[in-house]
């Protein structure tokens, strides 16, 4: 049995067309992909800042430093604060908790003048005295001991990655707890009654 050719104007032509024409759209396609793939530039390399990391921190001795004091009457070394509890903040102008906390540390540090009472240290992230001292003083902050970190050196010794950053230090240098964020009286009388116990 002998199969009838197809009659004159028969469509069986664009069912064989239609393939070829997928086959052809998708090799374009698959070219034209690998093309722009192979205009992708190549990712760049970075190697991390070395930055101390918060194991390095907690539970280790204080990671000492000396800066020049806001007032200008000479520099501080936290070692010289040995023997006391210190609450070592970091801070800036911009920040709106930090600004919220220092009328706290200036009022507890009226009330606590004593050689071994327990200490405030502020250390200003990374501006200069010309910008701090006028905040400050819009602020009515008088009695307060703040340092200058203007190259952030301390401040990145440290891992500070967020403002505020306070690290409550125990009278032996041993640097025992973070808090992150703002500092209030409560919390910075149940840090000192936790150290005296200990």
């Amino acid at each position: 049995m002998t199969v009838p050719p197809p009659k004159r104007g028969s469509n069986l032509w664009i069912f064989l067309l239609l393939p070829a024409l997928g086959i052809v759209a998708a090799v374009v396609l698959l070219s034209n992909a690998t093309n722009s793939a192979s205009d992708i530039p190549p990712a760049i390399e970075t190697t991390p800042i070395a930055r101390a990391t918060l194991p390095q921190v907690i539970d280790a001795p204080v990671i000492d430093f000396s800066l020049p004091t806001l007032t200008g009457d000479g520099t501080l070394s936290l070692t010289s604060l040995e023997g006391r509890i210190v609450f070592l903040n970091f801070w800036a102008t911009w920040c709106a908790p930090c600004e919220r906390e220092l009328p706290t540390f200036q009022q507890y540090t009226r009330e606590h003048t004593a050689p071994d009472d327990p200490i405030i240290v502020t250390i200003n992230y990374g501006q200069d005295a010309e910008t701090i001292r006028p905040y400050l003083e819009g602020l009515g902050i008088t009695d307060l001991n703040v340092l200058l970190d203007t190259a952030q050196e301390v401040s990145d010794s440290y891992g500070v990655f967020n403002l505020p950053t306070t690290f409550v230090i125990d009278e032996r240098g041993i640097v025992r707890s973070p808090v992150y964020g703002e500092m209030t009286r409560e919390m910075i009388d149940s840090y000192i009654a936790e150290l005296e116990q200990s």
